[in-house]
């Protein structure tokens, strides 16, 4: 069975790459979903904000981690650099807020047909427009505890870290509540 791919996007990869680790390229389930990011997700990180609030990202085995992309063939390339183009014309005149690389995602997403983790609400609501799938932090660690790749311990420490340190993605509570119910 082929791989069941699934992109990752900056404030998810944050967000899970520390706690979850590898987070990357590692096959979970039967479905074998493996996550992936795009090599535009390491050209943001050198931002130094990301250097300072999130030191570790520097670490060699998270760098290592950060190196396996989708395969992706050179037709398929050329129709995410059109469709990235097409995505990119739209959140400049439709729907301000998406950046670049939200639109490289969303693109990939669309040719790949694989869904996109992201808690960020422009890009998700960019995702609505092309009909294409994105899920939240939260739903992925749903999938990855019926999985059998975490257990319900390691969700709840992240989401009390999350607010701990005050990085809480939208609708956290009701998501919880939604996907965990007690």
């Amino acid at each position: 069975m082929s791989q069941s791919k699934i992109l990752v996007d900056t404030n998810a990869y944050l967000r899970l790459a520390k706690t979850i680790h590898p987070l990357l390229s590692t096959p979970f389930g039967e479905k074998k979903y493996c996550l992936y990011i795009l090599p535009e997700l390491n050209k943001e990180l050198a931002n130094a904000k990301f250097e300072n609030k999130f030191p570790w990202i520097w670490d060699v085995e998270y760098k290592e981690n950060r190196q396996h992309f989708p395969s992706i063939g050179t037709k398929q390339k050329k129709q995410i650099k059109q469709t990235n183009e097409y995505v990119w014309e739209y959140v400049q005149t439709d729907i301000p807020g998406p950046s670049r690389t939200d639109a490289l995602y969303i693109a990939h997403s669309i040719e790949l047909q694989i869904p996109v983790v992201t808690d960020d609400q422009d890009m998700k609501e960019l995702a609505i427009s092309f009909d294409t799938e994105a899920m939240s932090t939260l739903e992925l660690l749903r999938i990855m505890l019926d999985s059998g790749h975490i257990k319900m311990k390691a969700i709840t420490s992240l989401c009390s870290y999350w607010r701990y340190i005050g990085d809480i993605p939208a609708n956290l509570d009701a998501d919880f509540a939604r996907l965990f119910p007690t």
